[in-house]
């Protein structure tokens, strides 16, 4: 096997570090982002004769996709989704001159490289995680316009930093697009969701890429039912470039 790239992890690990990062107050106490719990069925340190572990975990918890079940009432779930539309060519955009605001069509006609038909996007905003209240305030964020110009483009996927792809805190605290009689609580997604576009949340060390065409892939496992999987988000160079 002579072929043998580099290969980029741009997943965070599934871990309440991670959770913390991501969603700041929002995983703290009883926050409604809940954390991940881990614990030893078997273990050598326990005197066993082997080691097996059990998870408990939200179904967008760390890097994650949201299949579009996830906001689009009758759409695929997980498990349904078209792999194929998760792995492929990969432009990674930056997008770090409109850090801690909405991102609208016209900031993405300002970013290079040139985004293709059938691309999968990778977002990098150059997020920075403060403190809790300045992270979620602050949060880079796709507007219902930036979500309607990937449309346009006729892309595969979109993958952002942070831990929304809209605004996490202002859809959860400030609106509370949870509750059933709101109309519409999360537009940007369903603009990408409901035309086959996945989202990929959460993903981590795009800034060595910026500005590059890389091969991608972020695989779910496949969970009848679930609205999303946590993705093991990897990029690598290609070969014959």
């Amino acid at each position: 096997m002579a072929w043998a790239p580099r290969i980029y992890d741009l997943t965070r690990p599934m871990n309440h570090d991670t959770l913390v990062a991501l969603a700041g107050k929002l995983a703290v106490g009883d926050g409604p982002v809940k954390d991940l719990e881990f614990s030893w069925l078997r273990s050598w340190e326990q005197g066993d004769n082997g080691a097996q572990c059990q998870w408990t975990l939200n179904d967008h918890f760390g890097t994650h996709v949201d299949a579009p079940s996830h906001i689009v009432r009758g759409a695929p779930s997980v498990d349904q989704v078209d792999l194929g539309r998760l792995f492929g060519e990969a432009v990674v955009i930056d997008c770090s001159f409109a850090r801690g605001r909405g991102l609208t069509a016209d900031d993405l006609d300002q970013t290079k490289p040139e985004v293709r038909h059938d691309d999968i996007v990778l977002v990098y905003s150059a997020e920075q995680a403060g403190t809790f209240d300045e992270y979620l305030v602050n949060q880079t964020y796709v507007t219902p316009s930036g979500a309607q110009w990937f449309v346009e483009k006729g892309i595969r996927a979109v993958g952002v930093e942070p831990f929304g792809f809209e605004h996490v805190y202002d859809g959860i605290c400030v609106r509370e697009c949870y509750r059933p009689e709101v109309e519409d609580p999360w537009p940007a997604h369903r603009i990408c969701l409901a035309a086959g576009i996945y989202i990929i949340e959460g993903l981590t060390n795009l800034e060595p890429l910026v500005g590059r065409r890389v091969r991608f892939a972020g695989l779910p496992l496949r969970m009848p039912n679930s609205s999303g999987s946590p993705v093991r988000a990897i990029a690598w160079d290609d070969a014959s470039e």
